[in-house]
């Protein structure tokens, strides 16, 4: 194997442990209350996380080691750090409820993925990995769990710093992780190549909209996301059938 070869064969794990690096540096700015900084780290991570798959799909370099590293850098990036930050930011006023949620939350996180690596190994899936995931992926949940706090950077109502709103949510979103619920799987959309321009231009669009009001476009991505979950429920149960 030539060098060329070598370094190809370790880009998407280096893309990974800037993943893990991103969220884990997160955690850091949460404890010094620097709130933004710290969601903005994590969703460096989320992109990083998108990119360590690509690279692999393009690649051609996927790995069973690079899936686990891919697991275990999700859950730091995507399990612990939104976590904490939600805790510090609100629930750490309830005392040792709030630490539970916090906990419950971590644990659930550290189980879907878990299973998520298990499947790859397993054939016979209830649920087609091939156009669904089972339940919520941590990347989508830690955007779910950090929603409260994109609307309030941007409305500054103080109702979404509310303790025990962010301790509901973070339950529920827990649930949803472990849960079967089949959630959908944006990397087996198959774009024709003539839709592939309009394609990119979204992507413009949404690129100039999280530049030009990061909390609002991110709100948006989230409530369309939580829609696709209802919308694939009854999809999924009606296919089924």
């Amino acid at each position: 194997m030539n060098d060329s070869n070598i370094i190809t064969k370790y880009i998407p794990n280096f893309v990974t442990l800037l993943c893990l690096s991103s969220g884990f540096t997160s955690i850091m700015y949460s404890l010094n209350k620097d709130w933004q900084i710290a969601i903005y780290l994590i969703l460096i991570a989320a992109i990083f996380d998108f990119f360590d798959g690509w690279f692999a799909r393009k690649l051609k370099t996927n790995s069973n080691f690079g899936a686990e590293l891919d697991s275990l850098s999700d859950f730091v990036s995507f399990g612990v750090a939104p976590s904490i930050l939600v805790y510090l930011w609100s629930t750490n006023i309830l005392g040792s409820l709030g630490w539970a949620s916090t906990l419950f939350f971590v644990i659930c996180a550290a189980l879907r993925l878990a299973r998520f690596t298990a499947d790859i190994y397993i054939s016979d899936k209830p649920i087609n990995s091939e156009k669904y995931f089972t339940g919520i992926p941590s990347p989508a949940a830690s955007g779910l769990i950090l929603l409260p706090l994109f609307i309030y950077f941007e409305f500054e109502l103080i109702f979404f710093n509310n303790a025990y709103l962010n301790f509901i949510n973070s339950i529920v979103i827990a649930f949803l992780m472990i849960s079967k619920v089949p959630t959908i799987s944006l990397k087996t959309i198959d774009v024709k190549k003539k839709f592939r321009n309009w394609i990119f231009l979204v992507f413009v669009i949404l690129s100039i909209a999280l530049i030009s009001n990061l909390w609002i476009t991110l709100s948006v991505i989230a409530f369309i996301y939580i829609i696709s979950i209802f919308y694939t429920i009854l999809f999924y149960k009606t296919s089924s059938l």
